[in-house]
């Protein structure tokens, strides 16, 4: 569970439903990225943007993988 995450969101006034809307998700694929039961680049970075927050900040982990 990413407590984090979800702190920002009720402090910037973020729900999960409009990251739904937003991307055109189901409720629970963001609620599984949240809880950190599933992984999406695509919903992480949204949900990053929605907060103002860096990517590395909110999940621990690059954004962009390296290149080999």
């Amino acid at each position: 569970m990413n407590n984090k995450v979800k702190s920002m969101m009720v402090l910037k006034g973020v729900s999960q439903r409009d990251i739904c809307r937003d991307l055109h998700v189901a409720p629970a694929t963001v609620s599984l990225i949240v809880s950190g039961k599933k992984k999406s680049r695509r919903i992480r970075r949204a949900i990053a943007a929605a907060l103002g927050a860096s990517y590395e900040s909110l999940w621990h982990e690059p954004e962009f993988k390296k290149a080999a």
